[in-house]
């Protein structure tokens, strides 16, 4: 399958275009072949998940939907039969278009019924799918409906079924129907026989036998060519990793359907990139915060669809909000909410005023912080914060001023009292229906799951409650490289993201963790949306704030914020 970037890219000169005929049959036309260790069962297996993740093989695919398929089960006398057939089958895709201009292209959807190839080899079947196939822009590139099989093969001179065939048929009829992301025959087959790994294509109309030898004579370059000397690498590489022991460790989708959210992605990148990424007036790269905040909106906007029944059920408030694209979209989208950040930025101004409406420029101190504790209350109704007087120190050119000969700090003093008052400071006292956003909102991160209110949070920067910078210990052993007197164990940012959910659990929230679809190598959500009273830990924020150390420093470090520029990031 073909990858748009790889497109200038030059095939290495070995191995070479065979000129020998494909094993197959007549029909096929066999293109390279390469020598491995791996088993037939680990390319089973590394096919299967090949099959299930298109994406692999071409950045132009954005997933395949699967709707059917057939597993079977020789172990007993008379084959046995799993079958799985999708509702998916019998439905259109559903992705959302912002105009009647706009046309999602399919080809020949309706067909949905299993292909078979023409093979000159004694075969039986091991699975059988149909699987629809989505690129990542289907107002670009078509829709359709591809038949996959691994099956079993054995030739005359073999007693039992030990090569594994791989066949990739999509479901059109002419070279003309081929999307960009295919290449242009009726079938491709990856052959696993004898420890050797080979590829061989199926053209149209392969009754003629011109048809075959035009393949067999094409030039190494040839987009055609290109594309099947990456798919034999790409199952080669991935059947060995299989034999190596290879397993993904990061799980998606488990808050989220991947069909949803990349249903929903797919409509609001068409929507909003281009015009952002044009009109982007901060120094930060573009691509990078335009297509990760429409991502980050796909799947909040999923998410919600899950847990509220109309957009007026709830607001959101997105703290931390920095350049406000993840507030425009979402207010674009129809939804109510706040963006806050402490400082303003470039982009705000670009948006429409609706959306500059709402985006504040405050300061995030918890209240907790700055009203008397509740047995002060209880014996002093009337006391209405905490006393408490706070210096933060002020660079206007010099840290100090001169008097009577002495250096003197320049600082700000704030009274609690003032900060109650101010409009510049917000104390995270919201409506009810409010869920909150903490998109990599760094000194904030792990105050979100203490407020009180459904959440979702992707740490970032780690920081205590006191604003501090803070390494957490890590919940995985320590472990010792080989010759190395050092130690490794989880990342720091690994631990950050526990921190952050062991927070949620002690305060009573069910939390729910999912790794985002984003371009970010922090891309871990934390959801909290429903409580869970029978195992909270913890009921009192103030006994969080002993056992995390107190947040001594909060309020100083928060107000300096307003002096000092924005992060990028």
């Amino acid at each position: 399958m073909s990858d748009a970037k790889s497109e200038t890219k030059k095939v290495p000169e070995e191995p070479n275009i065979r000129k020998d005929p494909s094993i197959l049959g007549p029909e096929w036309v066999g293109l390279f072949q390469s020598d491995v260790e791996f088993k037939s069962e680990h390319f089973e297996n590394a096919m299967n998940n090949l099959i299930k993740q298109p994406n692999i093989n071409s950045t132009v695919i954005l997933r395949a939907d699967i709707l059917s398929e057939n597993v079977y089960d020789y172990t007993q006398d008379e084959p046995q039969v799993t079958k799985f057939n999708s509702e998916l089958a019998n439905q259109k895709p559903d992705i959302p278009t912002s105009s009647q201009d706009e046309v999602i292209l399919t080809k020949n959807l309706d067909d949905i019924k299993l292909r078979n190839v023409p093979l000159a080899l004694d075969s039986r079947p091991k699975v059988e799918i149909v699987r629809r196939i989505v690129p990542r822009n289907p107002f670009k590139d078509v829709i359709l409906n591809q038949t996959c099989l691994i099956t079993a093969l054995k030739t005359s001179s073999e007693t039992e079924y030990d090569s594994t065939l791989v066949v990739y048929d999509p479901h059109i009829s002419s070279w003309e129907d081929c999307p960009f992301y295919l290449p242009e025959v009726q079938a491709v087959g990856i052959l696993y026989r004898q420890n050797k790994l080979s590829i061989h294509y199926l053209p149209f109309d392969y009754n003629q036998k011109s048809n075959i030898e035009s393949f067999q004579n094409l030039d190494p370059s040839n987009r055609n060519i290109r594309i099947a000397f990456r798919l034999l690498q790409t199952a080669k590489k991935h059947s060995t990793g299989v034999m190596q022991g290879y397993q993904k460790r990061v799980k998606h989708d488990q808050v989220v359907s991947k069909v949803s959210f990349q249903d929903r992605y797919i409509a609001l990148k068409k929507k909003y990139s281009k015009t952002l990424v044009d009109n982007w007036v901060e120094s930060t790269d573009p691509r990078k915060h335009v297509f990760e905040d429409i991502a980050i909106a796909a799947f909040l906007i999923e998410l919600w669809s899950n847990l509220y029944k109309d957009k007026n059920d709830f607001e959101f408030r997105d703290l931390g909000c920095g350049n406000g694209l993840l507030v425009h979209i979402l207010i674009s989208e129809g939804y109510k909410g706040i963006g806050i950040d402490a400082r303003a930025r470039k982009s705000w101004k670009i948006y429409p005023e609706e959306v500059q409406n709402r985006l504040k420029e405050q300061v995030i101190i918890p209240s907790v912080l700055l009203r008397p504790h509740p047995a002060v209350r209880n014996l002093a109704p009337h006391v209405s914060d905490n006393g408490r007087i706070f210096q933060v120190p002020i660079n206007n050119g010099s840290k100090f001023i001169r008097e009577g000969g002495i250096d003197v700090p320049v600082v700000a003093y704030y009274s609690s009292a003032s900060l109650l008052k101010s409009s510049q400071v917000n104390t995270a006292q919201f409506p009810k229906n409010t869920f909150i956003i903490g998109n990599h909102s760094d000194e904030l991160t792990c105050w979100i799951p203490l407020l009180g209110y459904p959440f979702l949070v992707i740490p970032c920067c780690s920081h205590s409650l006191s604003g501090a910078r803070v390494r957490y210990p890590s919940k995985k052993p320590q472990m010792k490289k080989e010759n190395d007197k050092s130690s490794f164990g989880a990342s720091t940012y690994a631990a950050l993201v526990d921190h952050v959910e062991d927070l949620a659990r002690d305060v009573g929230w069910k939390v729910e963790r999912e790794m985002l679809r984003i371009p970010s190598t922090r891309n871990a959500a934390i959801i909290g949306h429903q409580k869970d009273k029978a195992n909270t830990r913890i009921n009192s924020v103030y006994d969080i704030l002993v056992l995390e150390g107190g947040a001594e420093g909060w309020v100083e470090n928060t107000m300096s914020l307003t002096k000092r520029a924005p992060r990028n990031h």
